[in-house]
């Protein structure tokens, strides 16, 4: 059976550190952190294996390939084209599961940028779409930048429906764009059979545009989803409960809209909330 090495079997945290101006001049600085350790390759020379660290690395384009070094179980390795920057660092995390989707992590970055006094940052994500939070507060979805952002620490989460969680902690340095590239790792299904109707309940009391409700409420249509459901939580909140499931192609009445979710009734007499992501207003 597949597994997730995630950190905490959920919810990633990444305390992140990049100060920007520690390095004088042509150097840049390379950091590679993975789970399980792997071995790193740089433009196809093997140059040690996690965690690595080097603050002699030349600025340009580089190849990075990490391939796992226990041999016990096979997991999936990453290979992927990074752009260093003279006087900078740049941070990878990588959590290494058994197929490239159930692979997870981050790579950090910072970019000078001509306003000195302020910070900014952007957030890019795979699969795009994920919902953004910055220290609590919704802030839209993937791809985004936030032209100023407080110098500081920040936590960043990431969610979109199907996928785990993703929670970093970054540091924000005045006259640096803070780039935040990550990889969502998906939910592994436990179900025998998460896209058909055995195993996933259906609602007995489904509201729809003629339902007979009010003519100024607004209807929303389940769009096609990874699992071929759509999971209804207790709370506007990927961390919530589950308490409930719906399926493309079903309509239901907004009852409350929040953050990107909104509020349905997905059965007679329960009411939940659903991602944005998966829904279209009709």
């Amino acid at each position: 059976m597949l597994r997730k090495l995630l950190i905490g079997f959920g919810v990633v945290f990444l305390s992140v550190f990049l100060s920007g101006c520690s390095f004088k001049k042509d150097p840049a600085a390379l950091q590679i952190n993975t789970n399980p350790p792997a071995n790193v390759f740089i433009d196809g020379k093997i140059l040690g294996k996690t965690p690595f660290q080097s603050s002699e690395m030349q600025s340009g384009e580089i190849t990075v390939k990490l391939i796992p070094e226990s041999t016990e179980e096979a997991l999936s390795s990453w290979e992927s084209k990074i752009t260093l920057n003279s006087g900078v660092l740049t941070l990878i995390e990588r959590e290494l599961g058994q197929t490239e989707e159930e692979s997870s992590g981050q790579i950090l970055s910072l970019e000078k940028s001509k306003d000195k006094e302020q910070a900014s940052l952007t957030v890019i994500s795979n699969p795009d779409g994920a919902l953004i939070h910055i220290d609590g507060e919704a802030k839209g979805f993937t791809p985004i930048t936030i032209d100023q952002i407080g110098v500081g620490d920040h936590q960043i989460t990431l969610s979109k429906e199907g996928y785990v969680d993703k929670s970093i902690k970054a540091r924000a340095v005045a006259g640096f764009k803070l780039i935040v590239n990550a990889k969502m790792g998906q939910e592994v299904n436990k179900e025998s059979t998460p896209a058909t109707s055995s195993g996933t309940p259906t609602p007995s009391a489904k509201p729809t545009a003629a339902s007979g409700s009010s003519s100024n409420s607004s209807t929303i249509e389940i769009k096609d989803t990874p699992t071929g459901w759509l999971r209804v939580r207790k709370e506007a909140s990927t961390a919530s409960a589950e308490v409930g499931k719906v399926n493309p192609g079903e309509t239901y009445e907004i009852l409350e809209e929040e953050n990107g979710w909104y509020k349905i009734e997905y059965e007679s007499g329960s009411e939940g909330w659903i991602s944005g992501q998966y829904a279209k207003k009709i």
